[in-house]
């Protein structure tokens, strides 16, 4: 998966050089957080439990039309970042990654120096995390997991030009689904035990981006 995630990032970065061609091309860095609620669920269990998602990134931006040069615009998203889920007894996994994600903007508004744009995304992640140690019935426990992100969501965002510089916040929204592996262990009685099984669930995420190009 790992791997995947890498191909598609390059293919990303090298089809939207080529699609370009002489148009003006915004490059950058983001920052970008947001929070929301979902749930998940274990290999094991017979219904799903509720989670709290709490996200972080810093990445890199590339927007083939940050102003005036096109109605169309493509913005390549490929950052690292965390996202926590809290449960409903307070545990929480806190876990970090890599991901790419594909915006398709329409201009709703433009000219030289501001842009008004709207549009779907698309996003794909991979993730690893675990929780802070905690306790069933006095005995020490700890997840660890591993899963793949697939998202899909909506955004607007307005590309303000100051001198040779484009600040560009976005608000949207992101839907995602995920699945993966986990350990559980549980020290009892001086000895430890673990149990392999997949999870998965899905995540609503409100989001804000702040990108700044060049």
């Amino acid at each position: 998966m790992k791997r995947s995630v890498v191909w598609l990032i390059a293919l990303s970065f090298v089809s939207t050089l080529w699609c370009s061609n002489a148009a003006a091309v915004g490059l950058g860095f983001y920052l970008d957080g947001g929070s929301g609620s979902g749930e998940a669920e274990w290999e094991s269990d017979t219904v799903a439990w509720d989670i709290d998602t709490k996200t972080a990134a810093v990445g890199f931006v590339l927007d083939t039309a940050p102003t005036n040069e096109k109605n169309f615009n493509y913005r390549l998203n490929v950052g690292l970042g965390s996202q926590n889920w809290e449960d409903t007894d307070g545990i929480e996994l806190k876990s970090g990654g890599i991901y790419v994600e594909n915006i398709f903007g329409f201009a709703l508004k433009k000219s030289e120096t501001f842009r008004w744009w709207l549009g779907p995304l698309v996003r794909l992640g991979y993730y690893s995390g675990e929780t802070d140690t905690f306790y069933v019935a006095g005995d020490p426990a700890k997840v660890e997991v591993d899963y793949a992100e697939f998202g899909i969501g909506a955004v607007t965002g307005m590309n303000f030009k100051i001198n040779k510089v484009i600040l560009a916040p976005s608000l949207g929204v992101r839907f995602s689904g995920f699945a993966g592996s986990g350990t559980s262990t549980i020290t009892t009685g001086g000895v430890t035990y673990s149990v392999d099984e997949d999870i998965e669930g899905n995540t609503t995420t409100g989001f804000l981006n702040l990108a700044l190009m060049f």
